[in-house]
């Protein structure tokens, strides 16, 4: 049977297991990226730049295989352009 999971590129720490499909992957990242988002602005901390990378892996049989990576950039608040236009 396959299912796949989510990790932490960096840290190597698995953050979802036994999802169904791809798609359930894809939606797992979102609620991951809500939820850190939503953890930022309760601190405090919407101003800069956070940056994960995440692995999508499939498992089947109890091998695992990357399937596609993605990047989280967290708390992005865009300066405004400060040079002027000519």
């Amino acid at each position: 049977m396959t299912s796949y999971q989510l990790r932490d590129t960096t840290t190597r720490q698995l953050l979802a297991r036994d999802l169904a499909d791809y798609a359930a992957a894809e939606a797992a990242l979102d609620r991951l990226d809500d939820e850190l988002e939503h953890d930022l602005a309760a601190n405090g901390e919407g101003a800069g730049r956070i940056r994960m990378r995440l692995d999508v892996e499939r498992v089947t049989d109890g091998v695992t295989e990357a399937v596609g990576h993605h990047v989280l950039l967290l708390g992005i608040d865009d300066a405004p352009d400060l040079l002027p236009t000519v």
